[in-house]
């Protein structure tokens, strides 16, 4: 049987469902033609729909192997690369092969995912408009473009997504930026009768679901902002509604969604968990001790989320034995190391010091950006804050936050912030304690560091941070660009304080408070609980991100 007819009885099989009889089919058809280039590039793409990019990646390889100029099996090797984790390399070999693939739009849409991944936006929406101009009506290139506008913080994101739309008239994903779009620009109406949209069209989407809250909330609906939930009828729901209410402090109300949820549910152990925390958190322990003690399960989430229950009742010794056995099984687990800190320091165990307590782990730092550079990402920053949300789930009270990863946006005023805080972490970790494999940060002392995460809050005439740890990165930090006069009072209103944990965890006070200045950037370590003591007066202004090794 020639090539072609057995690559269409394999696909026949696989639309059919017999997954095994088209593998066994592709099998046959690369034993027996071996050399068919075609063949092997469709058997590459057959694994990589069943989940298979290692084997994939084997066969798009060897049929480039055989045919070096096979534009679809070189596109679909960048793409598996990029499922491997192989992002820079993936880029390496499309920018490699621009020449000979510059004609094909899906050559420039598949760049354009390894460059956002590796965060340069602005490359992604260069090869984003490239595919356009050789495909206007390309709905992935469209796609793509509208999402880089609205990172970029781009003037045209509402017309961008109106033009995918057009593609893809109800894309959910679509619809969910043009509500974000619309928000930013300062449309907050016409921002809520989309998210409406998404709610209506797709009510088992927690994303949907999650933004029409944030936007009703936004609009002035405090108290009924989750309502749209009533009737939710999967796990996933009860559990976006839930967090939610626990973003913003109505823990009793998340425990009761979720208990309510735990009844229809009573087997789903994500359900149980979410139950046994937010229990915890509105202040039932008997409940959250009955559940931790009747499903008890040896994973870390489980682990850490019953050690911060050990902690909240007074038993900081089976705290330290359940932290002990997650980090075992997740050496990097932030959440696991901070709430470790806690129990020994309870207990009065040394090795809190190895962790947080060395010279230079908490450092502060001068921004090398002058006061005209200072004055010009403040004014920036004004203009974003202006049309962003309190939001919901996030540490700061009664402020506001940027929304999406600031440091990706194209405005020069903030382009100069990140150039200055990327040098900033560099001279950080050159003034480290020497490398310590066992530390949690340490262990990348050695290791240039990427910013994974960016944003800005502001305090206005009022309001503080809660609290709490960035589980994304192993380095946190605070930049300040705006600073009430209060803070030279005696009770140091707006300052940062490190190592004080949640006041519905333990009271215990902070290890250490640093007074906010202009122009300067505290970097810490991830692991250290951190917040900030409340203003009631001025403005507070910092711009904040979280690093990771870079990879």
């Amino acid at each position: 049987m020639n090539a072609a007819a057995l690559r269409q009885q394999a696909l026949a099989r696989a639309a059919a469902g017999d997954q095994a009889g088209a593998t066994a089919l592709f099998a046959r058809g690369l034993e027996a033609h071996p050399r068919d280039a075609a063949f092997a590039n469709s058997a590459g793409s057959f694994h990589a729909g069943q989940g298979r990019p290692a084997e994939a990646l084997a066969l798009f390889d060897r049929a480039l192997a055989i045919a070096p100029d096979l534009h679809e099996a070189a596109v679909n090797r960048a793409i598996m690369l990029q499922r491997l984790g192989r992002t820079r390399e993936a880029l390496a070999d499309l920018r490699a092969r621009e020449r000979s693939l510059a004609a094909v739009p899906r050559y420039w849409t598949t760049r354009a995912s390894a460059e956002r991944a590796l965060g340069d936006v602005a490359a992604a929406a260069t090869s984003y408009d490239r595919a356009i101009a050789r495909e206007p009506a390309n709905p992935k290139a469209l796609a793509g473009r509208a999402q880089m506008a609205i990172e970029r913080g781009e003037a045209d994101a509402v017309a961008a997504h109106q033009r995918a739309l057009a593609q893809a008239p109800g894309d959910p994903h679509l619809l969910l930026g043009f509500a974000h779009a619309l928000h930013a620009a300062g449309a907050l109406d016409d921002a809520l009768y989309v998210s409406g949209m998404l709610v209506q069209q797709y009510r088992t989407w927690p994303p949907g679901m999650e933004l029409h809250a944030e936007l009703r909330r936004a609009a002035g609906d405090q108290e009924r902002f989750t309502d749209h939930y009533v009737g939710a009828d999967t796990v996933e729901l009860h559990l976006s509604w839930a967090a939610m209410l626990a973003g913003v402090d109505r823990q009793v109300e998340a425990a009761a969604v979720l208990a309510a949820a735990q009844q229809r549910f009573p087997t789903n152990p994500n359900l149980i968990l979410a139950e046994a925390v937010a229990a915890g958190e509105a202040g039932d322990d008997a409940r959250a001790a009955a559940l931790f003690r009747d499903h008890a399960a040896p994973t870390p989430a489980w682990q850490v989320a019953e050690a911060r229950q050990r902690l909240r009742t007074g038993d900081p010794a089976a705290a330290e034995a359940l932290l002990a056995a997650a980090l075992r099984a997740k050496p990097d687990d932030v959440v696991a190391w901070s709430l470790r800190d806690l129990s020994w320091r309870l207990l009065g165990d040394a090795r809190h010091h190895w962790l947080h307590g060395q010279d230079r782990l908490v450092q502060v730092l001068r921004l090398e950006l002058s006061t005209a550079e200072l004055d010009a990402a403040r004014a920036m920053l004004d203009r974003l804050h202006d049309r962003s949300p309190v939001p919901i789930g996030q540490s700061v009270r009664h402020g506001s936050q940027t929304r999406g990863a600031l440091f990706l946006r194209a405005e020069p005023a903030i382009s100069r912030v990140a150039e200055a805080i990327r040098a900033a972490i560099e001279r950080y970790r050159e003034g480290l304690p020497p490398a310590d494999a066992a530390h949690p940060l340490l262990r990348h002392r050695d290791t240039p560091l990427a910013v994974v995460g960016s944003w800005s809050i502001r305090l206005d005439g009022a309001g503080h941070h809660a609290a709490h740890v960035h589980p994304q990165g192993v380095l946190s930090s605070a930049a300040y660009l705006a600073v009430p006069e209060q803070v030279t009072e005696a009770d140091q209103p707006g300052w940062l304080e490190l190592g004080r944990p949640p006041v519905t965890l333990l009271d215990l006070p902070p290890l250490r408070t640093i007074e906010p200045k202009v122009g300067e950037l505290a970097l810490f370590p991830s692991t250290l609980f951190h917040g900030t003591r409340p203003i009631s007066a001025g403005r507070r202004m910092t711009v904040a991100f979280d690093a990771a090794p870079r990879s």
